[in-house]
């Protein structure tokens, strides 16, 4: 993933976001090339995600190399909301995401499949396995097969204005509250404007320095 240093998220937030996520998109490859899941995976001690896959899915018999993604806010971002007397704009798009890199691993076991069900429903606030019969677990259990991503590398980009000016930013978050993206504009007050404002009383700092120093 292209990630410009201003956009990059640190690994500590990408873990944040990735344990945070309900579910992400599964990409493996086959003999007939890259295939993808829409798929809930658990993140597990901060190096592995676990879930499974519907047995009748052929995506589990090709393990190996692996991405997993998940995606945060995101929305169009009209040109006229950054707009400056100085400057032309254009429309973009915001967004965050993260990219899990690893080796899947598949696992056939009933035992280990139920313990990542349960986890998986634990998470959710779900405790209905413990309330099934044997047997009513084991046929749920014979459908679906395990999975296990070993993260190997984690990337994490936040395309949200957060190089724009702090009354750039502004216009953008009341911009998308207007339009009723309330989860970008919330991500963009909570975290773009404190860097924008940060930045810029750094700058206006160096400025008043410089200007003593004359």
């Amino acid at each position: 993933m292209y990630i410009p240093e201003h956009f990059s998220l640190p690994r500590e937030r990408a873990l944040e976001l990735l344990g945070g996520a309900r579910a992400g998109d599964l990409i493996t490859v086959t003999p007939d090339g890259l295939t993808a899941t829409f798929v809930p995976m658990l993140l597990q001690d901060g190096d592995r995600l676990l879930g499974h896959l519907s047995r009748v899915n052929p995506q589990w018999q090709y393990p190996g190399e692996a991405l997993f993604i998940v995606n945060g806010p995101h929305d169009y971002i009209d040109a006229a909301w950054l707009s400056r007397p100085d400057a032309v704009s254009v429309s973009t798009w915001n967004y965050v995401t993260v990219h899990a890199h690893g080796e899947l691993i598949v696992h056939d076991d009933p035992q280990w499949c139920l313990d990542a069900v349960r986890r998986m429903s634990q998470a959710h606030g779900d405790d209905t396995v413990s309330g099934m019969t044997t047997d009513d677990v084991d046929r749920k259990l014979r459908a679906i097969v395990g999975v296990e991503l070993r993260i190997t590398r984690l990337e994490a980009k936040a395309k949200m204005s957060q190089n724009k000016s702090p009354e750039v930013i502004e216009q953008v978050i009341a911009g998308l509250a207007d339009a009723g993206s309330v989860e970008a504009a919330e991500w963009m007050r909570d975290n773009s404007l404190p860097r924008a404002q940060a930045k810029a009383e750094l700058l206006a700092g160096i400025r008043r320095q410089a200007g003593t120093a004359r």
